[in-house]
């Protein structure tokens, strides 16, 4: 039970940087900058996975199997496509905790009504203190529109969680993963053949510097080893749980603002302020009784 939680521990702390790298990319006026190209290229990069094929880890998948993973594709990014949206216009810590804590409910009541065993009655009120100390580290600085990129990216990255793990209860854990990140350069693919899309790529590839195309390589290179790390989680656990312990992320985000916003202040601007540092703190007490209260079944 601990080495799956252990896991998803370890990505929540890979996500937290890799928030603030994207935060960075995305407001570093550069042609890369746009949510809807930069969730291109992060689904391009899945193509990773035909490292697998030679050695054949991977077997053709079932009927069912691909159309999992094609709504898992198509479902996870818009939901990225939806945050980076969100992440123009507001701060990491506003927007990402109130899209984990959305997304936590999402897959609950997905996997309550078609999985009923997912969520044991044991670990409820880890899973409820975890959602509720993850909204509470928002400071809910929104208007309608930002609040509808966030609730929407969060109900989408839900269904995506909730479609993954139907995925490997229907495969075993190398076809799962082959075929569900294959499904994404597949949407991103049919993104590319969109009218003026093309155009907005080759230029956005121009116009970004090579080190910012590095930094997105490396950025989303750590993003594959969590996202890894969350779906074996994903694999053998709960799946409730796994979204719920999204929460950690901005405590790690938090720490890493504390001591870093004076050496990065384009990352940092706004995750720390004096006004609503004790807000944040009641959101941060709640995640690690959540936490611990896991350990305690």
């Amino acid at each position: 039970m601990t080495i799956w939680i252990g896991l998803v521990v370890i990505a929540q702390l890979i996500n937290a940087a890799i928030v603030l790298v994207d935060k960075y990319l995305l407001n570093a006026d550069r042609g890369i900058g746009r949510p809807a190209i930069y969730a291109f290229y992060i689904s391009m990069l899945s193509l990773v996975v035909l490292v697998m094929v030679p050695f054949g880890a991977v077997s053709w998948p079932s009927a069912l199997v691909a159309w999992l993973s094609l709504a898992t594709a198509v479902s996870y990014i818009f939901s990225i496509f939806f945050l980076y949206s969100a992440l123009k216009v507001m701060d990491a810590s506003d927007a990402a905790p109130v899209v984990g804590a959305v997304s936590a409910i999402a897959t609950f009541i997905l996997a309550r009504v078609w999985m009923n065993q997912d969520l044991p009655q044991a670990f409820t009120l880890g899973f409820s203190l975890l959602v509720i100390g993850t909204f509470l580290i928002s400071h809910f600085r929104f208007n309608t529109r930002s609040f509808a990129l966030v609730f929407f990216s969060g109900v989408l990255f839900g269904l995506s969680a909730f479609l993954v793990k139907l995925i490997f209860l229907n495969a075993s854990f190398a076809d799962g993963f082959f075929w569900s990140r294959i499904a994404n350069v597949a949407v991103a693919a049919f993104i590319l053949i969109l009218p003026g899309n093309w155009k907005l790529i080759k230029e956005s590839f121009h116009g970004s510097s090579s080190g910012v195309k590095w930094l997105l390589v490396g950025n989303k290179t750590l993003s594959g080893i969590a996202f890894v790390l969350i779906l074996f989680a994903i694999s053998v656990g709960s799946v409730s749980i796994v979204n719920a312990l999204s929460g950690l992320q901005f405590v790690f985000l938090l720490t890493f603002a504390y001591f870093c916003a004076g050496t990065f202040p384009l990352v940092f601007k706004g995750e720390i302020h004096p006004h609503k540092i004790h807000h944040k703190l009641y959101g941060i007490i709640f995640i690690i009784f959540g936490f611990v209260s896991l350990f305690l079944q």
